[in-house]
């Protein structure tokens, strides 16, 4: 019924290609190796990019929350994208399932023709796209709108931390001016463990303690 139809630019053949292929298969996983997907691609991205990026402007250890909510919208925008391209995928296929009729090209040397499913192959892709892909798209689309809901909040926190403990430059993070704790006519001082700066002339930890604070 289908022989006017390239066997990969069948419908029914592209959505097989689409359980079987490595990330588009995701989408008809069971729920929790789908979640565990997901919670892999959220830590890999997180070690490899969010978090690498986020350390270039955030201490982990003086601005813990700062570095993972950074870390975090960076993976989280990740995981968003392979999950759209999941979706797209799925969408295009399940278009072609439900649609009466179908393009495709006889030898790909842009000879597209227009192919009319017969009654039997029109009834067999509209039960697949409806019980198969349209659940698939259901799923994919509730991930969509949670990754989109964690990247608003935590870009938001991550908005809101940085506007309260910005400098008086509105410079946040690796990049911000140190605040001085002692101003003298002798000068200024920066770290909590020196009372004054006869103490950097004979004490080296002092001074390594003073170097550091003022970001040096």
């Amino acid at each position: 019924l289908e022989t006017a139809v390239p066997v990969d630019q069948r419908p029914a053949t592209q959505l097989k290609e689409l359980r079987e292929a490595q990330l588009y298969s995701w989408a008809v996983l069971e729920t929790q190796a789908y979640l565990n997907r997901l919670g892999v691609l959220f830590l890999g991205s997180f070690a490899l990019l969010g978090g690498p990026i986020a350390y270039q402007t955030f201490d982990p250890l003086k601005q813990t929350a700062e570095f993972f909510l950074s870390g975090a919208v960076g993976a989280g925008f990740v995981v968003s994208l392979a999950v759209l391209r999941i979706y797209l995928g799925w969408s295009y296929v399940g278009d072609r399932l439900l649609s009466a009729a179908v393009a495709y090209e006889e030898t790909g040397w842009y000879d597209g023709q227009t192919f009319v499913k017969p009654p039997e192959v029109l009834t067999r892709d509209r039960l697949l796209g409806t019980y198969e892909v349209k659940p698939a798209l259901s799923r994919l689309k509730t991930t969509l709108l949670g990754t989109g809901g964690v990247l608003l909040l935590s870009g938001s926190l991550l908005f809101g931390l940085i506007a309260s403990s910005a400098d008086t430059d509105g410079v946040y993070g690796r990049g911000a001016a140190r605040t001085p704790r002692i101003v003298s006519n002798e000068g200024i001082i920066y770290s909590k463990n020196v009372k004054s700066l006869q103490d950097l002339r004979g004490d080296d930890t002092a001074a390594a303690e003073e170097a550091e604070a003022q970001g040096g």
